[in-house]
């Protein structure tokens, strides 16, 4: 059984690998404003949009956290430099390209508020 192979997360939101954090921002603004569903025309509901944005959404929550970005950046070059041989596909259908769905670690606790001195 041979590994998905790892989406392109810099083509997604189409930078560079080393595009800095202010052009991470500006590729995710600029995408977001032109897919999201509140910019669109309410009767063209449109799943292929849909799904993109999720991609983008997912691309940019893993390459803004430095940690993250870093493990990526290590998963990629190591598959890179040892790239998996196309297995044929014997039902004659399309392959598919896998989704890494991201989700951004969100902590939220209490704050603690006190007047000042």
């Amino acid at each position: 059984m041979t590994a998905a192979p790892i989406p392109d997360l810099y083509g997604v939101l189409g930078v560079s690998p080393d595009a800095t954090g202010d052009d991470l921002d500006h590729a995710f603004r600029s995408l977001v404003r032109q897919l999201h569903p509140d910019t669109r025309t309410p009767s063209d509901p449109d799943n292929a949009a849909d799904e993109r944005l999720q991609d983008i959404l997912a691309a940019y929550a893993a390459l803004r956290d430095p940690v993250r970005r870093a493990a990526y950046d290590r998963t990629r070059s190591a598959t890179a430099s040892n790239p998996p041989r196309p297995q044929p596909d014997v039902r004659g259908e399309p392959a598919t390209t896998a989704r890494i769905r991201v989700t951004p670690d969100v902590r939220v606790g209490p704050v603690h508020w006190q007047p000042p001195a």
